[in-house]
This record gives C-alpha cells, structure tokens and sequence, in this order.
C-alpha cells in the first residue's frame, strides 16, 4: 500500500464523520475542531482493522493524530515495526 494510498483512505474516513467536502493533508484536524477524541477512539478502531496494526497504550501520543499526514506516517510505522 503506497503512502498516497494510506493517505487517500485515512482522509475518506474521517470525511464520512465530518461535516466538511475536503480535507489539506498537513490540516491539525483537533485543533481545528473537526473532530474529538470521542471519534479518535473510533479512528484508532479503524486504523486498526483496516491496516491491520495493533495500537497500544504508548502509541497513544498526540502527534501520531494531529493530521492526515501524522496519522499516515504513525500507520506507516507500526507496519514496519519502527
């Protein structure tokens, strides 16, 4: 799976539960209001399933969720066991 692929499918999530057309890729989507961490539990939900990786309590840092691209490049990690 390429970057722009993982990025492409992370950012089609996240606009399924927000109420905008598009999403910037480097856009802080918390502090930007779109979404809280009710709907971070349930993106960790999905990053899980959908890029079969195990999110654990370390990887609960804030930077790993701040953007589309923090969000790819944390997926990317896990499945290459950085």
């Amino acid at each position: 799976m390429t970057t722009l692929t993982t990025e492409k499918m992370i950012s089609d999530y996240i606009l399924e539960h927000v109420n905008v057309e598009e999403l910037d890729y480097d856009l802080l989507i918390f502090d930007e209001g779109l979404v809280n961490s009710l709907f971070a539990i349930q993106l960790m939900t999905y990053l899980e399933k959908t890029f079969s990786i195990k999110i654990t309590m370390d990887d609960l840092d804030f930077e790993n969720y701040r953007s589309i691209n923090a969000i790819s490049n944390f997926v990317k990690s896990k499945q290459s066991g950085v």
